[in-house]
């Protein structure tokens, strides 16, 4: 899915510029993507202060990717998972091995 079309979906009200930033550049890509592309995402990520909203919540689970990117994926997981509302029903459908991983944990499993 777009990015565009992750805004107009989740976030009918204004999200952080680095939530949007990182929306914008889509999935995290694969561990072997080149190290420019992994540090920007990281830059984004150290930038965003939770709790997150459930609207950011809801997009940036959109953004998990094929592997752990080097860690961001769980930081990703831990930002979402500071959304105050967040719960198993808003964790979206995709191939991400950690949505999975977000479900369970959001309904008290083990990750």
């Amino acid at each position: 899915m777009a990015a565009a079309t992750y805004l107009r979906r989740y976030a009918p009200e204004p999200m952080r510029v680095e939530i949007e930033g990182l929306i914008a550049l889509g999935v995290l890509p694969p561990e072997s993507s080149a190290a420019a592309e992994i540090e920007l995402r990281e830059a984004l990520i150290r930038k965003v202060v939770p709790p997150l909203t459930l609207a950011e919540a809801k997009a940036l689970a959109g953004i998990l990717g094929p592997d752990n990117c080097f860690g961001l994926a769980w930081s990703v997981v831990h930002l979402i998972e500071s959304a105050p509302s967040w719960s198993a029903l808003h964790v979206p459908l995709g191939p991400s091995p950690f949505l999975p991983t977000l479900r369970s944990r959001a309904r008290g499993g083990d990750p």
